[in-house]
């Protein structure tokens, strides 16, 4: 979940089944169903609304401390990519509501993200089996936690993401609003995903995660990350080097090839969840996406998260009443994706509408360091060199 400061990086997966695809985030496995009901990616925060320079005690609650097995992991991207997705399954020996998070990486020049997800006792045996299959410590979790969805639900996925807590490079500890925490259920684990990019860094990590614990009986109302991806389709510009990957297709195939199928799912299925084509969507820099609100709940913060060809983003809430931008970044800084806390937190009602709309600009290839200098149509994908659209919206629940 996030916080209202501290930099993100998101990646969601939405598997075939959802629309035929899930993010954010925010990071694709599965393509029969949604492959962790949507509970993906990483914008990088807290679930909080106040920051704080280290993550205190409060009377009655405790502060555990996750490390990674072992103590440490050495990064090692796919062939012919330099990102590794890794997914650790941890205990987490308290339940009740988390209040506070602090994410302290190991090692700054590798860590992309780091997103920690909630899963339940019936969930605990497939995520030990994910571990079990992979030869290396964790196991390989492009798209969010690899984890089954409890349920066939995946707007409810999104509406109400697994995330207890999501960081990257600059986020600090941070409280959830009064009265409010993230929900863990007795019996489960949790699950800390690692993004590293191998592009700069080398070398091992040993990031570890603070969680403050309230127990069940304080009361405190849950605090959940609302998750609204939408399209990326950047069509080379017409008047700009041309090349192979300026076909959509072959965009796609690339990305499937770096993260697996899932990740070509996710293209055509965040086109299903918004009302396009899949097979011939609307190109263009800016793509938007809206969902209906299912359940009243209460807005507390708002973030955006795209990566190095981004522009602008913006998050619009409309209403009986009438429209209301909740997020508004006209000049889009992948170093700085901090959510912005409302003055005032908003009501949202079931019928109410909210929309996220990107802005990518091509013409940015070449310019800033990091991204291949090859043209090609960008479509959404897993890595810090792909691209990605995402609104995540703190809310907290009454009922």
């Amino acid at each position: 979940m996030f916080g209202t400061t501290g930099r993100s990086r998101v990646g969601l997966l939405l598997g075939a089944g959802v629309v035929a695809t899930a993010l954010v985030a925010g990071c694709g496995s599965k393509i029969d169903g949604l492959a962790d009901g949507g509970h993906g990616g990483p914008v990088g925060h807290s679930a909080g609304s106040v920051e704080v320079s280290e993550l205190g005690e409060l009377p009655g609650q405790e502060v555990v401390t996750l490390s990674l097995p072992g103590g440490s992991y050495t990064p090692s991207a796919p062939e012919g990519a330099t990102d590794d997705y890794r997914c650790f399954v941890l205990d987490l020996p308290e339940q009740g509501f988390a209040t506070g998070f602090q994410v302290i990486p190991g090692n700054p020049e590798l860590t992309h993200h780091a997103i920690l997800y909630r899963i339940y006792p019936e969930q605990v045996a497939d995520a030990g089996a994910l571990e079990a299959a992979d030869d290396r410590p964790g196991y390989e979790c492009f798209g969010g936690s690899g984890v089954p969805a409890r349920d066939g639900d995946v707007l409810r996925g999104l509406d109400e993401s697994d995330w207890i807590t999501a960081w990257a490079p600059g986020g600090e500890a941070s409280d959830t609003p009064d009265g409010y925490g993230v929900p863990i259920p007795a019996g489960g684990k949790v699950v800390l995903q690692m993004h590293y990019n191998t592009r700069v860094g080398t070398g091992s990590d040993s990031s570890m995660v603070k969680v403050r614990m309230a127990p069940e009986a304080s009361g405190l109302k849950p605090l959940y990350s609302m998750l609204m991806p939408a399209p990326v389709e950047l069509p080379c510009p017409a008047d700009g080097p041309q090349g192979p990957l300026c076909d959509r297709q072959a965009a796609i195939a690339d990305v499937a090839s770096r993260f697996g199928r899932g990740s070509a799912a996710q293209v055509y299925g965040l086109q299903a969840l918004c009302g396009g084509d899949p097979g011939n969507p609307a190109a263009g820099a800016t793509q938007s996406c809206t969902r209906t609100v299912r359940e009243e709940s209460t807005l507390f913060a708002v973030a955006g998260h795209m990566h190095l060809l981004g522009a602008s983003i913006t998050v619009d809430v409309a209403n009986p009443d009438g429209t209301q931008r909740v997020l508004d970044v006209p000049q889009y800084d992948f170093d700085n994706q901090d959510a912005v806390p409302l003055a005032v937190p908003m009501q949202l009602r079931p019928g109410d509408e909210v929309t996220v709309t990107c802005t990518h600009d091509p013409t940015l290839r070449g310019k800033v360091p990091g991204i291949p200098a090859e043209p090609r149509y960008v479509v959404w994908g897993e890595g810090t060199t792909d691209e990605m659209c995402l609104g995540v919206l703190i809310i907290g629940k009454d009922a």
